[in-house]
């Protein structure tokens, strides 16, 4: 019996390169999903219809962004000002509300699901902006949100989950007594590094992972040679060849839309 995944491109509208990307994997039935960075400069109308076509085969979520792009905080700001409580809570409002209302002009729906560029749904200070804002806007048909609680081994990133677990704390019981639904199960996480062994870490998600998990990537084509563009278009190659197909069939999985949420 196959095993159903989600499989997520995050990063949608971030660039001209990471669209085409993202869009070729869905048209070719390589992803289930794609989450939309919808303040940025390649979220544009053409790029929006060209996703709605394709919204039976992918779910379509929000990307939510504060760390990228002209007003962007740095991570490490936004890190400690979170744990420190002193977030800007009308300034995260405000620029939700702007990226969920830019992606429903554009896109002309509602989002499936809602995310975070780097992870931000989960800080401290943030969640609880993005709870209300979903229960509020959208009421008992709220979109379902990202989990992104990593596991400590099977990638070469275990600093990077150490902190965002720590950043997570807490996230999952918030997130119960608001309401919201969430997937239960995550992977994806990893260094981002060209030589990081893509293919290996995925192949072990794959085989692992529960069935109705989640699994985050960041295809690309590369628009430069930085080590992060050379990973994107890493992962795009693998994802578009035969040796994903072969690893789908291997695994037994079945690629959807939805999670299996809590």
């Amino acid at each position: 019996m196959n095993r159903s995944l989600v499989l997520c491109a995050d990063d949608f509208g971030l660039s001209d390169d990471i669209n085409r990307a993202i869009l070729e994997l869905v048209r070719q039935g390589r992803l289930s999903a794609t989450s939309c960075m919808s303040l940025m400069p390649a979220w544009t109308a053409d790029a929006a219809a060209q996703l709605r076509e394709l919204e039976t085969q992918a779910a379509l979520g929000v990307h939510f962004n504060l760390t990228e792009g002209e007003q962007a905080i740095p991570l490490g700001k936004l890190m400690q000002l979170s744990l420190c409580g002193r977030i800007d809570t009308n300034r995260v409002q405000s620029s939700l509300e702007q990226q969920l209302d830019r992606f429903e002009h554009l896109a002309g729906r509602t989002p499936d699901f809602v995310d975070g560029h780097q992870h931000i749904q989960m800080f401290p200070g943030i969640r609880r902006i993005v709870l209300t804002t979903l229960v509020r806007r959208y009421g008992a048909d709220h979109p379902w949100l990202r989990v992104s609680t990593p596991a400590l081994q099977g990638h070469d990133a275990r600093f990077k989950a150490l902190v965002l677990r720590l950043m997570g704390t807490g996230f999952n019981a918030q997130r119960h007594r608001y309401g919201v639904r969430g997937n239960r199960d995550f992977a994806g996480m990893y260094s981002l590094r060209p030589d990081a062994g893509f293919d290996r870490m995925m192949r072990h998600w794959l085989d692992t992972l529960p069935d109705g998990a989640l699994i985050m990537c960041h295809p690309g084509y590369a628009s430069s040679h930085s080590a992060l563009a050379r990973a994107r278009d890493a992962e795009r190659a693998w994802l578009a060849g035969p040796r994903f197909a072969a690893a789908l069939r291997d695994s037994g999985r079945l690629l959807v839309k939805q999670p299996r949420l809590d």
